[in-house]
């Protein structure tokens, strides 16, 4: 356990620094109004649902690394190598993506407007998107940084990187937003200028470091080849569908809120934060297992994959519990923070709060079963069942059960089918995690076995 905690909480406090940066651009969106609330969080709604497909595919190099790292103690030069390679696949790929999805930022109003959204939001929404898209490739780049630190297990520097970045972030984006009076456009684009920065500073001091500096990118230019990537797709594409399918779904409920008018658009944009809390810690200790999963993976020690997968679900399913509980207990405060005073909406907003954050709450533990399982799957190389199962438990399950339940008690049934499709996705992997163990046990137990034959004949000759 001690290992678990040490790797994954620098990696918590790094989300949840993420997560306040991002709190922090909703408090300034309250600070103009209670729409600008409602536009920014369709903006960011619709710019993660296109960043997650390159995010979550270039994201996956961690996973690579890390076994590659599990190789270090018996094949050294090979994984050195392995290293490098999957390095540089990870930052070809970063720039490829971003240029293939620049397409789709051109065609989201219009989806928007066919999507019977609030006008006066999308407008507002389109402003914060557009500026938020420069962001893309600096926040790729930073992701394979990250990747590569934390696959050694420094995810220390990964918190100091984050915490930088919300001290160049918050400041530049209220600077841009309410002294140049540049709106809610002014936060997208302080976000990226803070991203390119951070992304120039930290790469620089992790290739300084003795440890990196035999991976500096500028290196061995023969390397950026489109085969380098063929591993990182290997295991990124179904990852990111499923990762997509799971944007899609809370997408869609932001869609499906819109539909109930602007003071339920806001309200779902305040439980996302809320729901991005809880998830953000136990993204962090997902992330961590995941790494642990693939060293050992590496390694060939199926003993030590089996028991931090335990202890990966165990401790995501207890802290998520705890924060469903308190928000269960004291949901008004919230009411104190995202509300402006004066505002014609802002009572409508106080009321229905309470009752949808008790819906929110109850997400919390089946949302953290589907991603610990999913990221222990994904360190294991397991990868396309787990998105089949995404399919069924999201789109099946969850998505149709919130459009019927909407019908019946609006924003919170809503969020009641949310659960129901996170509850179904997490049962069937967790299932899946408990065979694919099983699966390597014995892979690497025959292994072994054959090993020994071997080792016999050749002493018998």
């Amino acid at each position: 356990m001690k290992k678990l905690v040490s790797l994954a909480f620098p990696l918590i406090i790094s989300q949840l620094i993420a997560q306040l940066l991002m709190f922090t651009d909703v408090w300034m969106m309250a600070k103009l109004n209670i729409m600008a609330i409602a536009g920014g969080g369709l903006g960011a709604s619709i710019y993660s649902f296109i960043f997650i497909i390159a995010g979550s595919t270039v994201g996956c190099v961690a996973n690579l690394i890390a076994i590659a790292y599990g190789k270090q103690a018996r094949q050294p030069e090979k994984a050195d190598n392995e290293v490098r390679i999957s390095l540089k696949g990870g930052i070809l790929l970063a720039v490829i993506l971003t240029l293939a999805l620049q397409p789709l930022f051109y065609s989201v109003e219009t989806w928007l407007q066919k999507a019977d959204q609030d006008p006066q939001a999308v407008v507002l929404a389109m402003e914060y998107f557009h500026a938020l898209k420069w962001s893309m490739l600096p926040t790729l780049f930073l992701l394979v940084l990250r990747s590569l630190v934390s696959a050694f297990g420094d995810t220390r520097s990964v918190m100091v990187m984050s915490l930088a970045t919300v001290a160049l972030n918050v400041p530049i984006s209220y600077l841009f937003a309410f002294h140049m009076d540049m709106g809610i456009a002014g936060l997208g684009y302080g976000t990226s200028l803070a991203a390119l920065l951070i992304m120039i500073g930290y790469g620089v001091w992790v290739f300084t470091q003795p440890k990196y500096a035999k991976y500096l990118p500028f290196n061995r230019f023969n390397e950026y080849r489109l085969s380098a990537m063929t591993p990182l797709l290997a295991i990124g594409v179904p990852i990111m569908i499923a990762t997509l399918l799971e944007h899609a779904l809370f997408s869609g409920a932001a869609l499906l809120a819109g539909t109930l008018g602007a003071v339920s658009l806001a309200l779902n944009q305040i439980a996302m934060q809320c729901l991005n809390f809880s998830w953000n810690i136990a993204f962090g200790f997902s992330q961590a297992v995941s790494i642990l999963v693939s060293q050992h993976v590496g390694s060939n020690e199926p003993k030590l994959v089996r028991h931090y997968a335990k202890q990966g679900l165990v401790v995501v399913t207890a802290t998520s519990a705890v924060i469903g509980i308190l928000l269960s207990i004291y949901p008004e405060f919230l009411t104190q923070v995202f509300t402006v005073e004066g505002d014609a909406l802002a009572s409508e907003l106080v009321k229905a709060l309470p009752g949808v954050m008790i819906m929110v709450a109850l997400c919390f533990v089946v949302d953290a079963w589907q991603l610990a399982a999913i990221s222990i799957l994904r360190g294991m190389k397991v990868v396309i069942v787990p998105t089949i199962s995404t399919v069924v438990g999201y789109w099946v399950v969850g998505l149709p059960a919130a459009w019927f339940l909407m019908h019946k008690m609006g924003l919170e049934g809503i969020w009641g089918g949310i659960g129901l499709g996170l509850a179904a996705t997490g049962i069937m992997l967790i299932t899946i995690l408990y065979k694919s163990v099983q699966d390597f046990e014995r892979k690497v137990a025959a292994n072994e076995g054959d090993a020994n034959t071997d080792e016999q004949m050749e002493l018998a000759v």
